[in-house]
């Protein structure tokens, strides 16, 4: 049964890496937080991001459009995971991705005021930028 579970799995390159497979980790649970921001009333999850955003600007509708874009990014990330090895215009875009969602977040926390520097944004702000630096030190690994 194992076996065909790490068939499922992305390849890497003959030397291995694990790369591909943070980011079909990343996409899945995106996927999940997409799937969240649709199938709940509840915006908790989203005001602990945007902390200090005024009550009124987190509503179910912008909960629901930065689930879309988080879907979005999930899918590039999800294609990256599979096709990231020798493709260098997935490998970049995927790249982007990560420099986009970082670049929100830091806007919304040090130019907006809309988050604050606590659990909900350490999530995305490590994430972004912990795989954006593992991808630009990697790059030439993953395209030799």
């Amino acid at each position: 049964m194992v076996p065909y579970f790490q068939s499922l799995l992305p390849t890497t390159t003959a030397q291995g890496g694990y790369l591909p497979h943070w980011l079909l980790f990343i996409s899945v649970v995106s996927i999940f937080n997409s799937v969240q921001t649709y199938s709940t009333p509840d915006l908790s999850l989203t005001r602990r991001v945007y902390e200090s955003a005024p009550r009124d600007q987190i509503t179910p509708l912008s909960a629901r459009t930065f689930g879309t874009w988080t879907f979005i990014t999930s899918i590039v990330r999800f294609y990256g995971a599979y096709y990231l090895v020798g493709n260098k215009q997935i490998y970049e875009l995927c790249m982007w991705s990560f420099a986009v969602a970082g670049g929100h977040f830091i806007s919304e926390w040090l130019y907006f005021g809309n988050c604050k520097l606590g659990k909900g944004l350490a999530g995305p702000l490590i994430v972004s930028s912990l795989s954006l630096t593992w991808m630009y030190l990697q790059k030439d690994f993953y395209l030799a």
